[in-house]
């Protein structure tokens, strides 16, 4: 979507993504008592291409962590882990007695954290594109799906639906107690674009 905006909306648009996955990572710092850095941001996105494309490990589960956007801009937000990330934020943030335990509690805690994660990362861009363009709009409670890679392309196109406005990007988290680089794919409606356009 963002390749829609001139270079002046863009820059506004990746400012904003920004702005927000910064006051994130600040919250994980608050979580790990360690500091992280927000290396690079790396955005790929286009109406005219595909959907990305998450094949390179076919057979490797990966944690897909739905936001639904609901208020005055319609959409949803996706954070997608890969098993290795996962492992990692678990390392970083939970006690080593409930990581090694596979009792049904351990794993409703440790999905409960991924989708605390996803929250509070969506929350924050939520919350930039919100006090931008002064709409109200919020995030539903997050729901966790896990699947292979293989199967995301196909869930992640059924979820796009009647959305027509794609941002993919992937935010580098680097610190002492934890490194993962997570993809976000946001799918908005239209409006957003022209709601870019019009303020800027």
């Amino acid at each position: 979507m963002l390749d829609k905006l001139n270079e002046t909306e863009l820059e506004v648009a990746s400012k904003l993504v920004f702005d927000g996955l910064s006051m994130a990572k600040r919250s994980m710092e608050q979580i790990l008592q360690s500091p992280i850095s927000l290396e690079k941001v790396d955005y790929s996105s286009s109406v005219h291409a595909p959907l990305p494309t998450y094949d390179k490990h076919a057979e490797e589960s990966v944690h897909v962590i739905k936001t639904q956007l609901i208020g005055e801009l319609k959409g949803t937000s996706h954070l997608i882990f890969s098993e290795d990330e996962v492992a990692k934020v678990f390392k970083a943030c939970l006690p080593a007695n409930l990581i090694e335990s596979d009792s049904p509690e351990s794993k409703m805690m440790k999905m409960g954290f991924l989708t605390e994660i996803d929250n509070m990362m969506a929350a924050a861009v939520i919350t930039e594109f919100s006090n931008f363009l002064g709409l109200e709009i919020y995030g539903h409670v997050p729901s966790l799906n896990v699947m292979k890679a293989h199967e995301l392309n196909g869930f992640l196109e059924k979820e796009s639906g009647e959305f027509d406005s794609i941002i993919h990007f992937k935010a580098i988290f680097h610190g002492k107690e934890l490194d993962i680089a997570p993809d976000f794919v946001w799918i908005f409606h239209e409006e957003f674009v022209n709601k870019i356009k019009n303020l800027v």
